[in-house]
């Protein structure tokens, strides 16, 4: 795997190579700031696997340099985890809202370093053998058909307020859980019967739709701070990251008010009738991975279930999904 490291500090860089060499990367490239990072990504015959930026540096610092590479076509989804000592709340806030996919805590431990590259040097390897089998995947036209494959990969979008990628936001929600996830809760958000509607659609028209739905929902949670991911199919996890809370009526109903207000349409003309359920909230309580995962689906269930029952029912304490996980 490909990586690249940038620190202001040439003693952490050297640490943070050893470290590396130890769990077994040794093809880096280091830099010690945000121009001769931008410079080296930019003379790269081939992209970067994985990116390692440090938070705190003079001039252009690690978020905004998250923030700059996220710009680049080739750099959209490349895996970038932050290497700082500061473990402050705002910090970490800022660092996976600009794009970041990960975080890694100074003085750097062997173990946890080598879990974290382990686990996105498997996702780089799934990309690459993706790609090596479907050479023609990655340059498909924004005119082919939605496919099932298409359909069920989670999108991530840009430009849009709160929007993060969903490994980034288990990512995100493990790493505050060491903090504290006090007042934090999580709801999603589901389009009825989403593979019949886009089932004859270009991909342009599926992801044009999925970003205008995005935005909806991230312009109906302002100015609330949040964190919105595509899960897959039509449906969206929303994460509220301080003590604010959500009425799911109140919010569908603006939901709806917004999207009638964008004016949907397929290509060919034809009105985008969308009318997305909004799931009733959970309050985030998680200490391992398996219990983020697992809170993350149960927020989508409820959503699932309020979408297949009436409103007034599906919000009940004694419904039958509220039971099965103990709410």
């Amino acid at each position: 795997m490909k990586i690249l490291a940038v620190d202001d500090d040439p003693i952490i860089l050297e640490l943070l190579t050893e470290v590396l060499k130890v769990a077994g990367f040794t093809n880096l490239t280091v830099c010690e700031s945000a121009h001769d990072a931008l410079a080296a990504i930019d003379h790269a015959n081939t992209p970067f696997d994985c990116l390692l930026f440090d938070i705190q540096m003079p001039k252009m610092d690690g978020i905004q340099l998250v923030s700059a590479v996220r710009k680049l076509p080739a750099y959209k989804i490349t895996p970038i985890l932050m290497i700082t000592a500061m473990t402050e709340r705002s910090y970490i806030d800022s660092a996976f809202a600009a794009g970041a996919t990960d975080y890694i805590t100074k003085p750097f431990e062997v173990g946890e370093v080598s879990a974290r590259l382990n686990l996105i040097q498997d996702l780089v390897t799934e990309r690459h053998q993706k790609t090596d089998l479907n050479p023609v995947e990655s340059v498909r036209k924004a005119t082919s058909i939605v496919s099932p494959e298409d359909f069920q990969a989670r999108l991530t979008l840009s430009d849009i307020d709160g929007f993060i990628d969903y490994i980034a936001l288990e990512n995100y929600l493990l790493q505050i859980s060491q903090l504290s996830l006090f007042g934090m809760q999580a709801f999603g958000v589901v389009i009825p019967d989403a593979e019949r509607m886009f089932r004859s659609s270009s991909l342009y028209e599926y992801h044009a739709a999925i970003t205008d739905i995005a935005e909806g929902v991230s312009d109906s949670l302002k100015p609330r701070r949040f964190f919105i991911s595509h899960a897959g199919a039509g449906q969206f996890i929303c994460v509220l990251i301080e003590g604010s809370s959500i009425d799911p009526h109140a919010l569908e109903a603006d939901l709806h008010d917004r999207l009638h207000e964008m004016d949907l349409h397929f290509c060919d003309g034809r009105p985008l009738m969308v009318s997305p359920v909004v799931g009733e909230p959970l309050a985030l309580q998680m200490k391992s991975r398996r219990n983020v995962v697992s809170t993350l689906v149960r927020a989508l269930s409820l959503a699932e279930a309020a979408a297949r029952t009436p409103r007034s029912e599906s919000t009940t304490t004694n419904s039958p999904l509220n039971k099965l996980f103990g709410f």
